[in-house]
């Protein structure tokens, strides 16, 4: 029997398959469940330890959106819930990246450091927890005070929707 090129990439599929799923392989977002078969959550708003204004809000409403969006988990009062998610925002730092000749700054990195802790409602009991979650953006500076106020909203923004993606998965994953 002679192979030729398909016969030898089906063979070779047919060999490799197996291997991949049994490793546990899975895409993310698509595998794992919430700790402790947790169905209703309850999301807490999260304490901002830094001095920037409204911190807690931003990022406690893009936790909010991120688990309605998934509909997996049933978003409640604390009443109704099986678990709730609190937080710290333990830091917010600014630092200059990128200068113009003059040495004025032309792009800013914002950086914000979280807490996360996931509980069970009744009793104690940490179901998952996340320590030192770090999410930056970059944004371009301007002469104008009010401009350079907007893209840094904008940036913690993004900054806040990155992490609650990331902390739902996290949750989910198990990592």
């Amino acid at each position: 029997m002679r192979l030729n090129s398909k016969n030898t990439l089906f063979l070779s599929l047919l060999f490799l398959i197996p291997f991949t799923l049994a490793c546990g392989y899975h895409l993310m977002g698509k595998g794992g469940q919430f700790p402790g078969g947790v169905t209703a959550l309850a999301i807490s708003p999260l304490e901002n330890r830094t001095l920037e204004p409204n911190l807690g809000t931003i990022f406690t409403s893009a936790l909010q959106k991120e688990f309605i969006l998934r509909r997996e988990l049933k978003i409640v009062r604390a009443q109704e819930a099986e678990a709730i998610l609190k937080g710290t925002i333990n830091s917010l730092t600014t630092s200059s990246i990128a200068y113009d000749e003059e040495g004025r700054a032309r792009e800013y990195r914002i950086t914000v450091t979280l807490d996360i802790l996931l509980m069970r409602r009744a009793g104690s009991e940490v179901l998952w927890r996340g320590d030192g979650i770090k999410g930056s953006q970059d944004y371009k500076a301007s002469s104008d005070v009010m401009v350079n106020e907007g893209r840094k909203t904008q940036a913690i923004r993004r900054i806040a929707a990155d992490l609650a993606e990331e902390v739902y998965f996290r949750i989910k994953e198990g990592f």
